[in-house]
């Protein structure tokens, strides 16, 4: 059983991840350089915190140089690679066909909606995704159309993030991963779970990685993914895009787990 999951994590994008989570205590260990004229404001946090004090925000960001490096190789990588793959995607691919490919990968993600929404004992929202897998994959052709929202079920999404806070899990220290985003230790341990379920199933239905569908089939995820968020970096044209993202992500965690 754990020789076949650690050829899973080997064979696909998530070993990755992992190699990164790994690497954290590491990468941590390593101090910034500041310069001797540097302003008091920009040393560590830690430094400046006092215990008497209530602070408005308050995200444990243990790692945030490298966070901030990270994020900025993103967004580098956004606008060198994946914003023009998106706008060649949606200016020659007709919307319709859009839809539909969105539909399909939504319609996959089903499988670990059900998943979660039953480990945190949902019965109404397992229902729900049961059924909106079940419909779309018969009547939507395999959820190239979705029929299910039109016959009162809509899409409910959980993941195994907001299945280890509803029974207490903590979010742990704030990352930024590379391609994936902002997330929290918690988040993605869950990212990792439920990529090793989706890629389960996958294997299942026979698009395993070896044929090299699989491949395909993630390239195609990742477009979808990227042309379905309208956030673009650095347009907000504040000096404090990484804190507002860091916030927002936090707080609306906080939302889908209380849900």
């Amino acid at each position: 059983m754990i020789d076949t999951i650690i050829q899973k994590l080997k064979s696909r994008r998530m070993y990755f991840v992992v190699l990164a989570i790994v690497l954290l205590p590491a990468c941590s260990a390593v101090q910034p350089v500041v310069p001797e004229d540097a302003p008091e404001a920009i040393h560590p946090v830690e430094e400046l915190v006092k215990d008497d004090v209530e602070y408005a925000i308050d995200i444990y960001d243990p790692f945030e140089g490298m966070n901030r490096n990270i994020y900025i190789f993103n967004a580098q990588l956004d606008e060198n690679l994946l914003i023009p793959v998106v706008n060649t995607y949606t200016s020659y691919v007709p919307s319709l066909l859009r839809q539909g490919v969105h539909n399909f990968f939504s319609n996959i993600a089903t499988v670990t909606d059900i998943l979660n929404s039953g480990l945190q004992l949902k019965g109404e929202k397992t229902l729900n995704n049961g059924v909106r897998f079940v419909s779309n994959t018969t009547i939507g052709l395999l959820g190239v159309f979705d029929v299910a929202t039109g016959m009162g079920f809509p899409e409910k999404k959980e993941d195994f993030g907001q299945t280890l806070g509803y029974w207490g899990a903590g979010e742990g220290p704030y990352l930024v991963l590379p391609f994936f985003g902002p997330s929290n230790l918690r988040d993605t341990t869950g990212l990792i779970t439920d990529s090793l379920v989706s890629s389960y199933f996958l294997d299942e239905v026979g698009l395993n990685y070896d044929s090299g569908w699989e491949a395909f089939y993630y390239i195609m995820l990742g477009i979808d993914t990227r042309a379905a968020i309208p956030f673009r970096y650095y347009e907000s044209g504040s000096p404090f895009e990484y804190e507002t993202v860091r916030l927002l992500y936090t707080e609306g965690r906080k939302v889908l787990i209380a849900d």
